[in-house]
């Protein structure tokens, strides 16, 4: 028996060593829903993880750095610094995801005719073939919006809105759940009552 839970409690269980399925909703048209279901541990397989860790300092390493430059008779300089200074690392522009497209749930308004898509895609897209009026629109610089229903269901979209204002079903109840744009953080919030 499968039975659907929240993100947290679902990988809780996987790391736990249960085997959790995820399934995706493939749905390109409203009256033909398409899921697909694969275990968690092929998804992850899939990605990449990038993590923030702090510098770590070797000291075998800095003293015999230091023992070098004490023994070499160099011309004056401006002095060692014992502390060497940590800078955080810098994102590569070029690792976004513009340069393989975009993945997962998206929500996207044909620059054409105006007409809006929600669906969801295994396939990294980097343009949306309207089915309106057959034209493309290029998915460049694409905002997350992030999904919080009262029902409990979570999702995240990409999503070439402009609007300060939009809506989006929510993936489990397919109730309207209303998102606001937030500049600061450059992504669509649910908008809490």
């Amino acid at each position: 028996m499968l039975q659907e839970m929240k993100l947290e409690d679902a990988l809780k269980k996987f790391l736990q060593g249960r085997k959790v399925l995820v399934m995706y909703d493939e749905t390109l048209e409203a009256d033909k829903p398409a899921f697909t279901v694969e275990p968690l541990e092929e998804m992850l397989k899939r990605n990449r993880f990038l993590v923030e860790v702090p510098a770590v300092e070797n000291p075998d390493f800095k003293e015999t750095v230091h023992q070098m430059a004490a023994s070499e008779k160099l011309p004056p300089q401006e002095p060692v610094r014992e502390e060497p200074e940590v800078v955080p690392m810098e994102i590569n522009k070029n690792l976004t995801r513009e340069s393989r497209g975009y993945a997962g749930f998206l929500h996207i308004r044909c620059e054409h005719c105006d007409k809006t898509k929600t669906f969801c895609t295994k396939h990294q897209l980097s343009y949306y073939g309207c089915k309106e009026c057959g034209k493309k629109t290029d998915l460049k610089n694409l905002k997350l919006a992030f999904i919080n229903c009262e029902c409990g269901g979570m999702a995240r979209y990409f999503t070439n809105e402009t609007a300060e204002l939009i809506e989006l079903n929510c993936i489990n109840c397919d109730m309207p759940v209303a998102l606001k744009y937030n500049a600061k953080k450059k992504l669509y919030e649910t908008i809490r009552s």
